[in-house]
């Protein structure tokens, strides 16, 4: 056995029969950089970033200033342990109120009510922008100090957003969102 074992570690080479052929092959990485250097790659990839950055969501403007009350209540589904304590019982009522807070007041608005924003937010450091329709990048490189987001559908649902502009923030164990007219010439 240990014969048959020094034997085979004594062949490296058992020679070359036939013809051989060299085959180079491209590096891959290599190639991804090169096409990622042409213009036109550089220009589709610019193009899709842009369209990134436009929000798209339809929502009619207030005409009539109003005020709604959310409560955000959750049934838990299951009983919810942390740390082997029964923080909450399966069918348990709670008010998300109660242990999170929204520490931030939400403008839910379209770029040419944007003016609004800028207005409250100079009385009001802590109110972030929720743009809902317009184009988010020419407003964070114009004003680059506020919060300014990207809405989205489930934000508007979560909240009930149904015109802009609209300003959602905590009050007690409520969420208000409130109707603000604003007249804009666009």
């Amino acid at each position: 056995m240990l014969g048959s074992l020094l034997s085979f570690l004594f062949i490296v080479n058992l020679g070359v029969h036939g013809h051989t052929y060299t085959i180079e092959e491209p590096d891959l990485l290599t190639e991804i950089e090169q096409k990622a250097q042409s213009p036109q790659v550089k220009k589709e990839i610019s193009a899709r970033l842009r369209k990134s950055y436009i929000a798209d969501i339809y929502l009619p403007d207030a005409k009539v200033a109003s005020k709604n009350y959310l409560e955000m209540k959750y049934e838990v589904p299951e009983d919810l342990i942390i740390n082997g304590d029964i923080v909450a019982r399966r069918g348990q009522v709670i008010n998300v109120l109660e242990r999170v807070k929204l520490t931030t007041k939400y403008l839910f608005l379209k770029e040419h009510q944007f003016p609004l924003f800028l207005k409250l937010s100079g009385k009001n450091k802590n109110i972030a922008a929720v743009i809902i329709q317009g184009d988010l990048l020419s407003l964070t490189e114009k004003y680059p100090g506020h919060m300014i987001y990207m809405g989205s559908r489930q934000m508007i649902d979560k909240f009930q957003v149904s015109r802009v502009p609209s300003l959602v923030y905590q009050d007690g164990l409520k969420i208000v969102v409130e109707e603000i007219p604003y007249v804009t010439k666009h």
